[in-house]
């Protein structure tokens, strides 16, 4: 039985923590599900190494208008990564379908986050007549970057896990490794510095949340060697109204990505939020919201 940490559930989520085992599934998903069956369907799907908890800031106010779904992927946060399974986008996908299916959810705005992004657009092409309205937030299949060297190590067996051990036993530079996926990581408030650092604790303890991480991103990787010309085409003409929202300061995907990536994608929108790095909804929530909820 894999081993998952005991990953607290933020105060103002714990109405909506859920769990639920998938037909097929060996272990059980965690995922809150907020709002009323009656309201508009919206599924939030994080990125690499992260979790539902994500979403934290914005989820309550979600649920005023939408029947609201995220989970935790298989082997990240609370969801068990089962053995001998690989995290290829075909396998997520076929996981957020059997999810959507068990709530009933029809006509959703699928929001993603960073690798999360690419995993949505990978499911609205096998759903499309589920999804209304495609949000991708600093990333997606288009969104195409200079290759960072240190997420090549990643991709070498056995070297990215030496390299992800190291912080388990270091919280100081495991806490220092978010820096680049903030605008600001020290502008944030205490309360949510205190958050971070004692999630990304919990993360590099975990033996299960190494394996899915790694998973996840050499399963991308493979993907895209083997059919990225193919991906991107269908990507590019998804009949799907698709808005990417970035931050301004993104340090993992730069903002200059972003504008190439909506000139690629014929139709697209593009919306820049100031003063926000790589996780806009985290940094920025009321902005955020602003964005998506067709206010502004």
């Amino acid at each position: 039985m894999p081993i998952v940490p005991h990953m607290r559930v933020p105060p103002a989520l714990s109405p909506f923590a859920r769990t639920v085992t998938l037909p097929g599934a060996l272990e059980p998903l965690f995922f809150y599900e907020a709002g009323g069956p009656g309201h508009a369907g919206m599924l939030l799907v994080h990125g690499l190494g992260d979790e539902a908890d994500t979403w934290r800031h914005i989820i309550p106010h979600l649920a005023e208008r939408y029947h609201v779904a995220a989970p935790d992927l298989p082997g990240f946060g609370r969801s068990p990564l089962p053995a001998h399974v690989r995290l290829t986008p075909r396998y997520l996908s076929a996981v957020l379908g059997a999810l959507v299916e068990r709530l009933g959810m029809r006509q959703i705005t699928l929001v993603g986050s960073s690798l999360g992004a690419a995993l949505a657009q990978v499911f609205a092409m096998s759903n499309p007549s589920l999804i209304s309205r495609l949000i991708l937030v600093d990333g997606g299949l288009l969104a195409r970057s200079r290759i960072n060297p240190s997420m090549l190590f990643g991709l070498l067996p056995g070297v990215g896990e030496s390299r992800y051990r190291r912080l388990a036993g270091n919280l100081d530079a495991a806490y220092a490794s978010l820096r680049p996926y903030y605008a600001d990581l020290r502008a944030l408030p205490e309360e949510e510095r205190k958050f971070l650092r004692e999630r990304v604790g919990e993360r590099v303890a975990s033996e299960s949340q190494m394996r899915a991480y790694f998973s996840f991103f050499r399963g991308f990787v493979g993907s895209l060697l083997a059919h990225g010309r193919a991906l991107t085409r269908r990507a590019r003409t998804l009949d799907i109204p698709t808005l990417y929202v970035w931050g301004a300061h993104d340090h993992i995907v730069p903002v200059e990505t972003a504008r190439t990536t909506r000139y690629k994608h014929p139709g697209s929108e593009l919306v820049v939020i100031s003063e926000a790095g790589h996780l806009p909804h985290q940094e920025r929530p009321e902005e955020f919201l602003s964005v998506i909820d067709g206010s502004r």
